[in-house]
């Protein structure tokens, strides 16, 4: 007698939910990052100045004070949309073995994201910490202000960041391509390969969220998608 097969319907349907939640987030992510600048630009709040040759260089903190928050706001969305694909994954990964590596692409982008974070705040205060000592000039700087540890350890720490977030994106991209096979909905091999290109991911990502959304109608109305594997200890059938 074969194992009894599993309803997978459960699983998937709760999987589907952090897809769901992790390509709204992205959505509305990508939305942020376009709209905030753009806003603000065309109102005029949004300004730098750029040094003339011989000037000093000056920053003006009200729009450090927004670059740096929107850049914040993006990352934070960013971390919290990865992490719900890896427990989306981790979900799927129970009853599909193709899944069985997702999460830690997934995870490797958190972790790259962490490492952007503290490189890029590594980089900013040596950044700063020279301007300070040479009174914001960008044509004179004394040796004695040059301090190059710091700016090569962000240089390095930003380097791993990127390899571990491009070696973690493309698995990401993968896992997402997969989804299309399980849930039969070309929508979302699409979207994976729209997320590749700069200026439209935000379309890919849209496409993601609509292919979960049909993918969770297709679950609650139709047989499993998969069934588990057999349980290693069952009988064998009798011959």
């Amino acid at each position: 007698m074969s194992p009894p097969a599993l309803d997978t319907r459960k699983v998937d349907l709760a999987a589907l939910a952090q897809f769901w939640r992790a390509a709204l987030l992205a959505v509305i992510g990508s939305v942020l990052g376009i709209a905030v600048p753009l806003v603000l630009s065309n109102t005029g709040y949004f300004t730098f100045d750029i040094p003339t040759a011989g000037s000093a260089f000056h920053v003006d903190q009200t729009s450090l004070a927004v670059v740096l928050g929107v850049a914040s706001v993006g990352l934070v969305i960013s971390m919290v949309s990865f992490w719900m694909y890896r427990e989306g994954f981790l979900a799927v990964r129970s009853v599909d073995a193709k899944f069985s590596s997702s999460p830690t692409w997934a995870l490797l982008v958190l972790v790259g994201l962490v490492l952007f974070i503290v490189g890029l705040v590594t980089l900013l205060e040596a950044v700063l910490q020279l301007l300070s000592c040479t009174g914001g000039s960008t044509t004179s700087i004394p040796t004695s202000c040059l301090d190059l540890g710091p700016l090569l350890g962000a240089a390095g720490l930003l380097l791993v960041a990127a390899i571990v977030l491009l070696i973690g994106y493309i698995g990401t991209l993968v896992a997402i391509w997969r989804l299309g096979d399980r849930y039969d909905d070309p929508l979302y091999k699409v979207g994976a390969v729209l997320l590749i290109i700069p200026y439209i991911s935000f379309v890919g990502q849209v496409l993601i969220l609509v292919a979960t959304s049909r993918a969770k109608t297709k679950v609650e109305r139709h047989p499993p998608f998969a069934v588990a594997p057999s349980y290693p200890g069952w009988p064998p059938p009798p011959r």
